[in-house]
């Protein structure tokens, strides 16, 4: 245990004081703050215009930490749900980390687990051990080369070599899992062969396994890039292969398992799931019960609705020496491309030989054993082996040499009628389909959790990865929020041409095409060495630049979609209507916006268009860069008085400002799946949108300019920023001195501050790309050297910079009404080009007494609960954050929302420390050959909620998930999803608002629409078209019930007919979550229904 220092002990003692007088001060003041409560209400009310107002709801009582019943749970059915307990499963991830000692203990042969004996008795002629041979061929779609390279070496060969040789023997199998790979090798090869491999696939010789686009990462990637992936990958199945069945997922190389992904496998029809990359402590544990086969539950499932057939490969890896049984020297011995390759010799110094007729029994009776062996750490007696590894079976070499010693071992050991063994080559469906021939579902354990973070030896923690490349993680959700707004919007504008028979004006197919080449750029990047930073450089400069290209590719659909909407009749997809206002001018480098120019006597309004491609209204603000500051608003000709002038710098930590370019600021608000016009005016009258002043610390730091604003010193001893709900302090050197939650009129204890790690200097033992080995605790980077501090005052927003050598932190407060004013604003921009083995991350100090638990998102659809335990290293308790954390006590929650996926720790109580970027000169081991080195400039952002706790559940004490509260769910939404803003090329506007849908759309408040995606005609196998179906992929958030937010919760019926028309309608059918399988016929009357904590997907028909 940590020992606590003298001071450490007098601050906690002070703590507790402070605590005791603030309950007493409470307790005084309960009256009052009730009364103040309910002007506090109708503010949040006003936030989320379009909620009708509830009741107030008068506090429990404080001291009641039971299950609350109140009359909030009365009308929010959640909540009912919520007091309801998850259903008892066998085991869950937290009981094997509490009990596990984590020492390493030496397991012998296989070093990572136990001895295991046997005893042949225990099979019989009619009990035998049935082994399943599954060959397979691991195949990156990008690592050390790119996509493209990959296949044009490897893959195109592997699936010649593999149908020519199933052809050839009925008793060959062989399993694919990248579809992106197979609709590259489907495109290039020849009718006979594509007739062929529909044949094997029918003869169940060669499976589909998973059928997404790529094997995915499970930590950084985002549910919604998952999911439109897997459909990707499932629409290409079933347009050029046809429908077929897929049953089995096969997951052998992610850094560590999400139940996100095996709640959407179950949820599109898969029915098991075999995984590798399992802690080796936690393998250890699982093998000796048993339990490496399970049906892993979901933790908020209450029907065991979720539960997805497991399977663990033991292992430390996929490759043919770990995978025949626990000891590798023996295993690599049967690894026959070993014998024809001098360059893959075995590492255990005996090589494999050729199977004769001299050397059989020997070497099948040596196999056998590690058979059996193996066969020890299951439950039944059905063995599951893997044949193959990256990227084999490229020479045919090696099939030959593979199959054909196989096929004597396979021969020779199916006669030996006294070893009592039926070995058979079978796929991964193969497998489970026996196993579930020998026991039934119910003879396995159930587990919940899930399997982060992942160690595959001592304490080499693949936690680095969470964070490598911050740059492209932030641009995968830049693409995704682009792509997800367009697939929306053209889905909208296809509909409305099928209606009008528009076809020759609006160029769907044109359009369509290439938007799946932008969902499958999406998907590539999704990959579990794409998104987690973990390819060569020229790689990731290559996923680069597919990511731009998405960017690129939606921005000409957005506009040309959006023009269509718009300007109806009169448009013609020849001419260029409008242009988004953000630019991204190359796939290595910060987006820009462009400039709207005003000139007297020629141009002296601009019209812009801002799309809302969420759930609710957003009043936020939007920024437009200008020539000139004289300016006013107007929206369908009414004044609109929210706005603002800011300067526009030279650069991020310049104090220049320029002449001539201006940043103007406007409150918007805008109906959901809205675009509404607005027009800026030049004018030289008094009534202009008002001015920013500028702050400094000294006289020397304030610019000379002939600019407008107004330039001062700060005169007083302390910085403040304030808005309705936050007030913050800071002092001149640039440390938060003090939070103000003015809602529960508390002073919070917050500091945030940037620290760094090193890196351990051993040959053997450091950080790369994938694992974080740092040299020790972090150390602060000292704020009393920051090279400027600029505060920046206006109407809307208030903000301060601090511009650091190694950062600038930028903190904002807006006053604009919308829910963005209850957060802080947080931007940090990095560039670590000039340092080395440095891994910055920015540590948040806080007063809540959270003990050792915290809570962190997975993929940005459930929450888990995780433990700092002081028997695993640092680098162990660090984990992924794809999109938020929080920690809390029975007083307070304190959320982080992230823009970014990165790696996320709490190591003391009341701290969190989120990575922001890592340079690594050395590679750490793993394969890639290289270190992480380079850098770009990178922009993280994050919204900070403080939150009080008004009720706390019982069972939230002790459970395994946690709950975001509504307004972080809408928060985080909006922070992933922003508007896009159209600068328009036309000089009139006749339509100043569109509704996409056929009126506003205003779901329940735990609603989300995660997409309208345009379907294939897969009646056309020759070519992509689009189709008249529509997926339509709702959610439902599981949230925290806490009273603070009853006047967030809307609920109000909503059926198809408030989305479409009766007469655009054909029909409507709920569909597994990738479209496969249709669940239920529905009607345009039907209502919308989610689960609490799910996904629905629905496939729509248009006439």
């Amino acid at each position: 245990m940590r020992q606590k220092s003298k001071q450490q002990k007098i601050n906690e003692h002070l703590d507790d004081i402070q605590d005791s007088i603030r309950d007493i001060n409470k307790a005084f003041k309960e009256v009052s703050r009730k009364q103040k409560q309910q002007l506090i209400l109708p503010q949040k009310l006003e936030a989320i215009h379009q909620i009708p107002k509830i009741k107030l709801i008068t506090q429990p009582n404080l001291n009641q930490n039971s299950t609350i019943s109140s009359k909030f749970e009365q009308i929010n059915t959640q909540c009912t749900w919520r007091t309801s307990s998850p259903t008892n499963t066998s085991f869950e991830i937290r009981q094997l980390y509490d009990s596990l000692p984590f020492d390493n203990q030496n397991g012998g042969v296989w070093g990572q687990g136990f001895d295991i004996q046997y005893n042949t008795s225990q099979w019989t002629p009619d009990n035998k051990l049935k082994i399943i041979l599954m060959p397979h061929s691991h195949c990156d779609p990008g690592w050390l080369n790119t996509f493209e390279q990959y296949f044009m070496y490897g893959t195109r060969h592997i699936m010649n070599n593999m149908i020519q040789t199933l052809e050839k023997n009925k008793n060959y199998k062989f399993i694919w899992a990248e579809m992106s790979f197979l609709s590259l090798w489907w495109d290039q090869a020849t009718i006979q062969q594509q007739q062929l491999l529909k044949k094997l696939i029918s003869n169940k010789q060669f499976e589909i396994v998973t059928g997404g686009w790529v094997m995915n990462d499970e930590a950084n990637t985002h549910y919604f890039s998952m999911l439109d992936q897997l459909i990707e990958g499932h629409q290409f199945i079933e347009h050029k292969i046809g429908n077929i069945s897929i049953k089995s997922s096969w997951a052998n190389d992610p850094f560590g398992y999400s139940p996100t992904m095996a709640y959407l496998l179950q949820g599109s029809g898969i029915q098991h799931l075999a995984i590798q990359r399992v802690h080796y402590h936690i393998k250890k544990a699982l093998a000796k019960e048993k339990q490496l086969e399970f049906l892993w539950q979901q933790t908020w499932d209450r029907s065991t609705s979720t539960r997805l057939f497991t399977h663990v490969l033991p292992f430390y890896a996929y490759d043919i020496p770990h995978t025949c049984g626990p000891d590798p020297k023996i295993c690599c011995q049967f690894d026959f491309k070993r014998s024809a390759d001098s360059s893959t010799a075995c590492s255990w110094g005996i090589n494999p030989v050729a199977i004769n007729d001299n050397n059989i029994q020997e070497r099948a009776e040596l196999l056998l054993d590690q058979y059996r062996k193996k066969a020890q750490l299951y439950r039944t007696n059905t063995l599951f082996v893997q044949l193959g590894d990256d990227f084999r079976y490229r020479m045919m070499y090696e099939v030959r040499a593979q199959f054909g010693n196989y096929d004597k071992l396979l021969t020779y050991m199916n006669r030996r009628t006294d070893w009592n063994v039926d070995i058979q080559y079978g796929t991964l469906s193969d497998y489970f389909e026996k196993v579930l021939q020998e026991k039934s579902l119910q003879d396995f354990p159930s587990y919940v959790g899930d399997f982060f973070t992942y160690a595959d030896h001592d304490d080499n923690y693949w936690s680095g990865y969470f964070t490598s490349r911050a740059f492209f993680k932030r641009m995968d959700r830049i693409a995704e929020s682009y792509l997800r707004a367009t697939e929306i919007l053209f889905s909208i504008a296809h509909v409305k041409s099928l209606q009008e028979k528009t076809f020759n004006s609006f160029p769907t197919n044109d359009l369509f095409m290439s938007l799946i080449q932008a969902r499958r750029n999406l998907g590539i990047f999704q990959h579990h060495d794409g998104i987690t930073g973990t390819a060569r450089a020229h790689v990731v400069n290559d996923y680069g630049r597919k990511l731009l290209a998405i960017i690129k590719i939606s921005e000409i659909v957005m506009q040309h979609s959006a023009a269509y909407l718009l300007f109806q009749n009169n448009y013609y997809f020849n001419t260029q209507y409008l242009v988004l206002s953000q630019d991204f001018p190359t796939y290595e480098s910060l987006p820009i916006r462009r400039m709207l120019t005003f000139m007297k006597g020629q141009q002296s309004n601009h019209i812009i268009y801002i799309y809302n491609p969420t759930d609710r209204k957003r009043i936020e603000l939007v920024k437009i860069f200008i020539n000139i500051y004289q300016v006013y608003v107007t929206s369908n000709k009414k004044y609109i008085d929210k706005c603002q002038i800011d300067p526009k710098w030279s650069s991020r930590r310049s104090n220049t400002i320029e002449d001539n370019q201006f940043e103007l600021l406007i409150q918007v608000d805008i109906e959901p799946y809205t675009i509404r016009e607005y027009t800026i005016h030049m004018t030289t009258a008094q009534e202009i949108c008002p001015i920013t002043k500028i702050e400094y610390i000294t006289e020397e730091e304030v610019p000379d300019s002939t600019t407008p604003f107004v330039k001062r010193v700060i005169k007083t001893k302390l910085i403040e920023i304030n808005n309705r709900f936050l007030g913050i302090i800071f002092s001149k050197t640039g440390d938060i001195l003090s939070l103000q939650h003015k809602i529960s009129d508390e002073h919070i204890r917050f500091h945030s501050n940037i620290i760094q790690y090193g890196t351990s200097k051993q040959s053997d033992r450091h950080s790369g790309a994938y694992l974080f080995i740092p040299n020790g605790n972090a150390q602060d980077i000292p704020t009393n050297n920051y090279n400027l501090i600029r505060v920046q005052r206006g109407r809307l927003i208030n903000r301060i910079d601090f511009i650091h050598d190694m950062y600038i932190m930028q903190y904002r407060l807006t006053d604009t009404k919308g829910l963005n004013d209850y957060t802080l604003e947080l931007s940090v921009t990095t560039h670590l080009n000039m340092k080395k083995d440095t891994e910055l991350a920015l540590r948040f100090s806080t007063g809540i007494k959270n003990g050792a638990d915290f809570f962190t998102d997975l993929n940005g659809f459930q929450m888990i609960r995780r433990k700092t335990y002081d028997k695993l290293p640092l680098q162990g308790n660090v984990y992924p954050m794809p999109t938020m954390a929080y920690i809390e006590d029975d007083r307070m929650r304190f959320t982080i929302l992230a823009s970014q996926p990165s790696g996320v720790t709490c190591l003391k109580p009341g701290i969190i420390d989120v990575f922001l970027d890592r340079r690594l000169t050395r590679d750490d081991g793993r394969g890639l050959g290289e270190g992480v080195m380079d850098n770009r400039e990178t922009i993280s952002t994050f919204k900070i909620l403080f939150e009080p706790r008004r009720t706390v559940l019982m069972a939230d004490r002790t459970s395994l998930t946690g709950y975001p509260t509504l307004l972080a769910h809408h928060l985080s939404i909006e922070l992933l999803y922003p508007t896009h803003i159209f600068h328009s090329l036309i000089p009139e506007s006749t339509l100043h608002t569109l509704n996409l849908f056929l009126k506003p759309l205003f779901l329940p408040s735990d609603y989300h629409l995660v997409n309208l995606r345009t379907l294939n005609d897969n009646n056309n196998d020759k070519k992509y078209s689009s189709s008249k179906n529509l997926a339509l992929i709702l959610r439902r958030f599981a949230y925290d019930c806490d009273e603070s937010y009853d006047s967030l919760f809307y609920s109000e019926q909503v059926r198809f007919e408030h989305l479409f028309s009766s007469d655009q309608i054909e029909s409507i059918e709920q569909t597994s979550l990738s479209l496969r399988h249709i669940k239920e016929k529905l009607n345009i009357t039907s209502q919308l229904v989610v689960p609490f904590a799910e996904l629905v997907t629905y496939k729509i028909r248009f006439m």
